[in-house]
């Protein structure tokens, strides 16, 4: 069988792939000045420049990033000093190879015992190819020959720019006034360009070897507007003080986007998809501080929100209130010396969101033009279809309203302090693209405010000085967050029969999602099949709990089951100076989060191991389940992916006044019982994950 099926190579796809990665960062800037001053650089007003450069390889072969930023910063003063100028500038020139990612997942599925050369391949590189000589379009591109193919290169620049003036005004201390303009521009062009003859052209059937290239580029422009008057004042004969502000903001996002494919000789048009999208936000807001003996004190905010992208609900009123009490400034405790702080905090207060992943009409009517698809005659005229799309006209802001006490603590000159917060945080009209009755609009799904969302848990910080002499400072930090969420509504009206909104997409398969949106759930759960075993443990394949019995095994059997979020989170650090030297340690740790292993269950059955005329690798966890065929919606794949991770490690050395050494460490290790490679999955779904490189950094500053 090894001769007629497997090759006689011993191939590690994985260093075939990927490389140890260098990186060089140069940072430099220059400051001085002194208003008031008439000598020395701008008559002495105070500047910034500084300058920077970054080289950084990607651990995957071919792939770079390399950026130079340039920066200005002046803050003159004028009248008096009464106004206060702040200008900055930033230019940023980047450019970058992205290589192919798609290379990551197939060296998962790579056949080891194939090399990477053959004369009888293409191009020089082996591939599987059908009996009459073609490509064979049903296999796992050769990842060595995917990167070589691919040449996918962008140029960014981007300028960001802010004016800030404050003014203070005379005749009336205490009062000023703010004005901020800021500016926030980039332009990028890019060229995915896929060799001519390659194996990767011949699997596109659009392209069948004859390669393409694909244009890109972008263009954003962000503005902003802010001005606001504030006042603060003393008022001694009550023991107290006060501040209050007033302001109004203006925004403005614009995004153009254009991605044409040609063929190779870019002679012909195959696709062409432009897009262009604007949106405006105003804010109207306030705000008052009051404090009683410094003591008792009182923030509240009111804002007023108006978003472009809403048509019959465009504004939203936000309050909030904030109570708080410094207790350790009652005289009763103000004497007791080991106290540093004791402070009881109350809060509630509203924020309003209108970024629902919808983009910028989704209460308009708007429509596509199919400008690269099919086309129609009339007559002797070629029309272009235009299709209209679902819009909600009624759409509004999403809504959190957020219910927390806190206290803060110090001890011993706050060499022991730390805080604790509780909360409890309830959404409404959350976005859910929910059912509406037949013929209600153009499609019998639309984008609706229907859902209700609550969060509650605590949070809990402490910092402790141990150590504290002439030569030696010890000070070590632990953090932890439990947090649970829940679906409370997602439909205008009750329905029992509303299974929730699948979500969740994975590879392998047609059409499978492992996720859903539920009622009574947390958010992203995994909707899965739960897993009947034998009496020695082992996953019986094709077997499933049939939880409703009804005798079959369908849809109606799918459950819910763990969620991608963790229940706790934790975080700890610590630093120790002796005397000129400095060791810095942090770590993290995720317990309750759980992770479908899509790699596992796309690339691990029995079958794959020849088929269609190829062979390809399996996981050796597939001698665990020994599966056949592919089980993708088992919870058999539904993994616990806490984990611990020493995150960083620092060591640094002032060797003078102007030179300090540092080394450091990242990404150091990963305590976990998951069995792919990294735990810590963005939405719970591993599928091709380009895995976090350990980084070791060594650096001088210097400092003149």
């Amino acid at each position: 069988i090894r001769s007629a099926v497997l090759g006689g190579a011993d191939t590690d796809w994985q260093k075939e792939i990927y490389r140890t990665a260098w990186t060089e960062e140069i940072n430099a800037s220059v400051a001085g000045g002194v208003n008031g001053q008439k000598l020395g650089t701008f008559n002495g007003m105070p500047y910034r420049v500084s300058a920077g450069f970054l080289n950084n390889d990607g651990t995957l072969k071919e792939t770079n990033m390399r950026r130079g930023t340039f920066s200005v910063n002046l803050t003159p003063k004028f009248f008096d000093e009464r106004l206060t100028v702040n200008l900055n500038a930033k230019g940023v020139l980047t450019k970058n190879n992205f290589g192919d990612t798609g290379a990551i997942g197939a060296a998962v599925q790579y056949d080891p015992t194939i090399p990477v050369n053959s004369s009888k391949g293409i191009n020089g590189y082996f591939a599987w190819l059908n009996n009459d000589g073609s490509a064979n379009t049903m296999a796992t591109l050769n990842p060595v020959a995917q990167i070589a193919a691919t040449d996918n290169t962008s140029d960014v620049q981007r300028f960001v720019g802010n004016a800030q003036f404050d003014y203070k005004f005379k005749f009336l201390p205490g009062l000023r006034a703010n004005l901020n303009l800021g500016m926030d521009v980039s332009s990028s062009d890019g060229v995915n360009r896929i060799e001519k003859g390659s194996e990767k052209s011949y699997h596109d059937t659009s392209e069948n070897g004859a390669g393409s290239v694909t244009k890109y580029g972008q263009t954003r422009r962000d503005h902003t507007l802010e001005f606001y008057l504030a006042y603060a004042t003393e008022l001694p004969e009550l023991d107290s003080r006060f501040d209050v502000l007033a302001g109004y903001s203006w925004q403005h996002f614009f995004n153009s986007t254009s991605s044409r494919k040609y063929s190779y000789d870019e002679s012909t048009v195959i696709k062409d998809n432009p897009s262009k999208t604007e949106s405006y936000l105003i804010s109207f807001y306030g705000r008052l501080n009051y404090s009683l003996m410094d003591r008792y004190l009182v923030t509240f905010t009111l804002r007023e929100d108006g978003t472009s992208r809403f048509i019959n609900n465009k504004w939203g009123l936000f309050p909030s209130l904030a109570l708080a009490w410094r207790i350790s400034e009652e005289p009763f405790l103000k004497k007791v010396d080991a106290l540093s702080n004791l402070k009881l905090r109350l809060g509630w207060g509203q924020t309003g969101q209108q970024e629902i992943n919808a983009g910028d009409y989704p209460a308009l009517a708007t429509y596509h033009t199919n400008l690269m698809g099919s086309y129609y005659m009339f007559g002797d005229q070629q029309i272009t279809p235009v299709s209209p799309k679902a819009y909600n006209k009624d759409l509004k802001w999403e809504t959190t309203t957020t219910y927390n006490v806190g206290l803060d603590f110090g001890f011993f000159r706050n060499r022991i302090n730390g805080s604790f917060d509780y909360y409890f945080r309830k959404t409404k009209d959350l976005l859910n693209y929910a059912p509406v009755a037949l013929g209600s609009n153009l499609n019998n799904y639309v984008s609706q405010n229907v859902g209700n969302l609550e969060n509650k848990g605590f949070e809990f910080a402490l910092n402790v000085v141990p150590v504290e002499t002439k030569d030696v400072h010890w000070e070590v930090g632990f953090n932890v967050a439990y947090n649970e969420n829940k679906i409370t509504k997602l439909t205008a009206n009750e329905d029992p029969t509303y299974v929730g909104v699948q979500t969740g997409g994975i590879s392998g398969g047609t059409g499978n999602w492992v996720q859903i949106h539920q009622i009574g759930h947390p958010a992203s759960s995994f909707f899965v099949y739960e897993q009947v075993y034998d009496k020695d443990g082992n996953p019986i394949e094709g077997a499933y709990v049939d939880r409703n019995a009804d005798g079959k095994i369908d849809d109606s059997d799918r459950y819910v089951y763990k969620k991608p979020a963790a229940d706790w989170t934790l975080g700890i650090n610590t630093s120790l100076t002796y005397k000129d030297w400095t060791l810095a340690i942090s770590g993290r740790a995720n317990i309750g989060n759980y992770v479908y292993n899509n790699v596992a269950s796309n690339t691990e059955m029995m079958a794959d191991l020849w088929t269609n005329s190829f062979s390809r690798n399996v996981l050796a966890t597939a001698v665990d389940s020994k599966f056949e065929q592919a089980q993708y919606i088992s919870d058999y794949y539904v993994h616990n992916a806490s984990f611990f991770k020493l995150d960083k490690i620092t060591l640094a050395y002032q060797a003078t006044k102007w030179l300090r050494l540092h080394a450091t460490a990242q990404n150091v290790f990963t305590i976990t019982k998951y069995k792919g490679v990294d735990p810590e999955v963005a939405g719970g779904i591993d599928n091709n994950l380009y895995p976090r490189s350990r980084t070791i950094l060594f650096g001088a500053s210097l400092n003149f």
